[in-house]
């Protein structure tokens, strides 16, 4: 009798033009606007690169930002360790008076928020938020 075995690893991807595929380069970019510390990566948020994240977060705190927002529109892929970094940051800010919020990612990387009912409870921006957030007093834009 033949048995079939269903794998649950995934075949791995190819390009068409048979070269493997390679996720781009992680990195973060800090910018700091007005009382505002906006901390962009790119790239995959795993349990490789949350930490550098993390202690970007706590630098950006430990120096006197009141406010921190997550930019996650260069994320492209964000897994569980990344999702509990949101949530610890968002706790955190609660209880130590300050500010926290997030920029939306593409919406397969969004996906995550919504199957785990995060997405409801966490502070998101649109871009025109993050623009008055970040214009002068008096500025019209604000």
């Amino acid at each position: 009798m033949a048995v079939n075995r269903v794998s649950l690893r995934r075949a791995p991807v190819r390009s068409s033009s048979a070269r493997s595929v390679v996720p781009p380069p992680f990195r973060i970019v800090v910018r700091t606007e007005r009382d505002v510390v906006r901390i962009c990566p790119s790239g995959d948020i795993d349990m490789d690169t949350v930490g550098q994240i993390r202690d970007e977060i706590e630098t950006s705190t430990a120096t006197g930002a009141r406010r921190v927002v997550l930019d996650l529109r260069d994320v492209t892929f964000l897994g569980s360790m990344g999702l509990c970094l949101v949530l610890e940051a968002d706790a955190a800010s609660r209880e130590d008076g300050w500010e926290f919020a997030l920029i939306g990612g593409p919406a397969r990387m969004q996906r995550i928020f919504d199957l785990t009912g995060a997405r409801a409870r966490l502070p998101f921006l649109e871009a025109s938020q993050l623009s008055a957030l970040l214009a002068a007093p008096g500025d019209p834009a604000a």
